[in-house]
């Protein structure tokens, strides 16, 4: 099975010159090309689950007083570091408005979901008081139209939010007058938790190319009063995917699809691809949280020790990695200090050592402890798993017999294995993708984060487009194969921090609902 691989890996496809044109306008190379075809003929490389992590074996929990302490300490030193809130906001919201754009097409919601019961959820919604104003909607509303309403909200000669990111989606209503987006409620956010001593709030939004021009300009046009509301100065920042990091579309057969046009088909290498946009950032300490999961300002209170209380310990622990790093640095070593830093390492860190790890010399043993020590380090946030789809922190086995901490998805292990899949059912954890990154080493140079990548944790999934069938390939995810070799450590936290909107309904959970301003957010 090995050897076939191997010979499906070396086979190349042949392009013409037109493919090769559209390949290199896209930033790519028809090599790049030929090995994301040898993936499709190769297959899912599954990750081997050796179990699911829990509290004390792979999960941190910390009591009030720890978390207080922990909260004191980023309070007290944040301020030396250079802090950045970092937000993937590329996702487009038709994904929240499926059942509307169905019901639009229709005419209707039919039986399941009576159309009286949608117009009082629509009373509701967040946006409502923006349909209210418009004179033509007003009457649709009147007649009970659900068409026409639909239309008004998620096509072009209305709200256009089925075109939309979900970053200028209306999350929260304060008032008829004050209705605030999923991105302006991050920037409040961050006010509350990402400022340096002169002031500045510094954030950086990924976006979609062709949203670029419009998000620009929401930011331009708000900026400015919500830096006076939350008293600070936002420095943002904002990149696109990349277009080469897109991947080519395969039939059932592995074979390149082609369009009416017969040029082939790329599509986005998913969130994987945003690694590179985190690579060029420069910071110490990055806060990673998704564009849907933010909460109204008079929710914060109860969010923000969470988030410092992740710093303080990312804070803590890289500190401790530093001293430990400097310590390997100096020449004589004793056995005995070696020994005690492999202890701390086992003990602290979640390492496990390849068995031979002893019978090495002492120099081998340091090398492999620079090495270990040495990385990018991520603190995460876990929840209890509540059945919200999305992976969870798990023990991975390495083929060298040694195990990691890594958040995994379901696509990345064989579900044909009854093993594997009792293991992931075992699981009583999420990733709410609520993280603390620091991507310095020890003498303040960035890591080259492409170094720590688990490239076979790619993803292929069968997909239908324009009723066709298609295989579609997602490089290793950010938080997933992305980040699998970094220094990890799981934190349980409360459910209070996870408040996604996934579809349009979630905007009336009870924590998205009743929003109050509140002028001192700090």
């Amino acid at each position: 099975m090995e050897k076939e691989k191997n010979n499906d890996m070396k086979k190349i496809h042949s392009f013409p010159r037109k493919d090769i044109e559209q390949i290199k306008a896209l930033g790519l190379s028809p090599s790049a090309v030929e090995k994301q075809l040898a993936l499709y003929r190769r297959g899912t490389d599954f990750l081997k689950l050796n179990r699911p992590c829990n509290l004390r074996d792979g999960i941190l929990s910390f009591t009030a007083a720890q978390s207080e302490k922990l909260i004191k300490k980023f309070e007290s030193e944040n301020s030396h570091y250079k802090l950045l809130k970092y937000v993937p906001a590329s996702g487009a919201a038709s994904r929240m408005f499926t059942d509307w754009f169905a019901a639009a097409e229709k005419g209707s919601f039919g039986d399941d979901q009576p159309d009286r019961l949608f117009f009082a959820d629509l009373c509701e919604m967040p946006f409502s008081p923006l349909i209210e104003k418009d004179k033509a909607a007003r009457e649709y509303l009147k007649q009970k139209n659900v068409k026409r309403v639909l239309d008004f909200i998620l096509l072009s000669d209305g709200l256009n939010f089925g075109w939309l990111p979900k970053a200028l989606i209306p999350f929260h209503k304060y008032s008829k007058d004050e209705v605030r987006t999923a991105l302006e409620e991050h920037l409040f956010e961050a006010a509350s938790y990402i400022v340096n001593d002169k002031g500045i709030c510094r954030l950086h939004f990924t976006i979609s190319a062709e949203h670029k021009k419009i998000v620009k300009e929401k930011l331009k046009d708000v900026q400015k009063k919500h830096e006076k509301l939350c008293n600070v100065k936002f420095s943002i920042q904002s990149s696109i995917q990349s277009p080469d990091t897109n991947m080519l579309a395969v039939d059932e057969h592995d074979q390149p699809i082609r369009d009416v046009h017969g040029r082939l088909v790329f599509r986005p290498g998913g969130h994987g691809a945003l690694l590179t946009n985190l690579n060029s950032l420069d910071a110490d300490f990055i806060f990673v949280k998704n564009i849907d999961n933010i909460v109204p300002v008079h929710l914060l209170r109860k969010i923000l020790p969470y988030k410092k209380m992740l710093g303080g310990l990312a804070l803590q622990i890289q500190q401790s990695i530093f001293a430990t790093l400097r310590d390997l640095e100096k020449s004589g070593l004793t056995s005995e200090k070696i020994h005690s830093i492999a202890d701390y390492c086992r003990l602290t860190m979640n390492f496990t050592f390849p068995e031979n790890f002893v019978q090495q010399s002492l120099a081998q043993q340091k090398k492999m402890l620079v090495s270990l020590l040495n990385r990018p380090l991520r603190i995460c946030g876990v929840v209890r798993n509540v059945g919200e789809p999305g992976g969870g922190p798990f023990w991975v086995e390495e083929k060298d017999k040694t195990q990691t901490l890594q958040i995994v998805e379901i696509g990345h292990i064989d579900q044909q294995n009854s093993e594997q899949l009792n293991i992931w059912s075992q699981a009583l954890y999420f990733n709410p993708v609520d993280m603390v990154c620091c991507i310095k080493n020890y003498k303040g140079k960035k890591f080259d984060l492409k170094k720590f990548v688990n490239h076979d944790a790619y993803l292929i999934s069968s997909k239908t487009e324009k009723g066709q069938k298609l295989k579609a390939q997602e490089m290793p995810g950010l938080w997933n194969g992305g980040m699998a070799y970094w220094n990890t450590f799981f934190v349980e936290l409360p459910l209070v921090v996870f408040n996604p909107v996934k579809t349009v309904y979630d905007l009336l959970r009870p924590q998205h609902r009743n929003a109050k301003i509140i002028r001192e957010t700090k």
